[in-house]
């Protein structure tokens, strides 16, 4: 039996889900674009460290430049999109789910929010404990990886 977790995408910002934080934003499953079901190293070594080793090179862009070089979302639907395809690369394993109310619906043990301010461009992690019931991570992918790995 693995360890099971959810990642989820919500666009935050100035006059947009403005009442989501990092502190809350398991509670908010119906502001999500994705619920991405992972079945298996859902724990913080596993999934939070391949998470935020995936979104660290990221810049949060509203356009596409013609000769843009860096590594870019074009808005939260674009990192949506690319977080999936980034980690669906077979059958199994990864599934996106309905979105369910309250948490522990898919036997999640983890909750992965990135909250992407659409004003600022930055992303926000947070990590929820389905079984402590309580967030045990809030901040960059840049700290997420730096606790994924103490934990390894």
């Amino acid at each position: 039996m693995g360890t099971r977790s959810l990642t989820r995408v919500i666009p935050t910002g100035k006059d947009y889900n403005e009442n989501v934080t990092t502190k809350n934003a398991h509670k908010h499953v119906e502001k999500s674009i994705i619920n991405m079901y992972r079945q298996y190293d859902g724990y913080l070594s596993g999934h939070g460290s391949e998470l935020a080793e995936f979104l660290m090179p990221f810049t949060i862009v509203n356009g596409i430049a013609y000769n843009e070089e860096r590594k870019i979302a074009n808005g939260t639907g674009c990192l949506a999109a690319q977080t999936v395809a980034h980690f669906k690369n077979e059958a199994g394993g990864i599934y996106l789910q309905g979105f369910s109310s309250g948490y522990g619906f898919y036997g999640e043990e983890f909750i992965y929010t990135m909250l992407v301010d659409e004003y600022t461009n930055e992303i926000s992690l947070s990590v929820f404990d389905v079984w402590q019931k309580k967030v045990i991570f809030e901040g960059t992918p840049a700290n997420l990886l730096l606790v994924s790995q103490e934990e390894s």
